[in-house]
């Protein structure tokens, strides 16, 4: 998650998009005030600033795993706190309804079939989760899914200016250097790649229940985007 009053855009991350190389690359481009949020791995490497929490609370926030679980990202002990995937909403909430129009908002998308693979791989070989079979997978854990039209819907309405897709990524770079300024690399900087090089083509992990659920599980998106099961 990026907000970058230097080139006013505010850049919402969803789950298996690219988020995290992007998020590096423009992290890149922005100026020492703006909000850049921080990566599991990454609070040291220099990339992220002035993401909070704001209150007295937020070093121990950030650095006590059981202080996290206790209290809430949206809670008021912690003031404004951004982080990684956070929902546009809340974003919209705290920088106010003049920035927020004002800045251009984006994120990325994915075929939700597709998404859907590469996050439980990631989960089963990035994380080394132990991992139930994918179909048991969907069937059973719907609430572990990266379902993100949470992150950038509200209701039935889109909250960002744009949404766009991770397989026209090279197109979507140039649209972003052209719009807003911006010197992106491309390729981008490699994060979280290379887990399951070898995996199958996403269609031969599916049953037709478990391909079914998902269809149902990311309605949004699938309307949004028009994506559909490919054959």
């Amino acid at each position: 998650m990026i907000i970058s009053h230097k080139h006013r855009f505010i850049f919402v991350k969803t789950h298996k998009t690219a988020g995290s190389s992007l998020e590096v690359a423009l992290a890149r481009e922005c100026a020492e005030g703006d909000i850049v949020s921080h990566m599991e791995d990454n609070i040291a490497s220099g990339i992220p600033r002035n993401y909070g929490p704001e209150s007295w609370i937020g070093p121990a926030y950030n650095s006590t795993k059981l202080i996290r679980k206790l209290i809430g990202r949206h809670s008021p002990l912690l003031g404004a706190f951004y982080y990684e995937h956070m929902p546009a909403s809340r974003i919209k909430t705290l920088v106010g309804e003049e920035v927020w129009g004002s800045y251009f908002t984006f994120c990325f998308e994915r075929n939700p079939w597709d998404k859907a693979v590469s996050y439980y791989l990631w989960k089963q070989h990035g994380q080394g989760r132990d991992m139930p079979g994918f179909s048991e997978y969907v069937d059973k854990k719907p609430h572990r899914l990266p379902r993100d039209a949470k992150l950038y819907f509200e209701g039935d309405d889109v909250l960002v200016d744009r949404v766009f897709e991770f397989r026209d990524l090279s197109a979507a770079l140039q649209e972003l250097r052209e719009r807003l300024g911006l010197e992106l690399p491309e390729p981008l900087p490699r994060e979280k790649t290379g887990v399951a090089a070898e995996r199958k083509p996403y269609r031969e992990y599916y049953d037709e229940q478990s391909k079914a659920r998902i269809g149902e599980l990311f309605s949004r998106e699938i309307a949004l985007m028009n994506y559909r099961f490919e054959d």
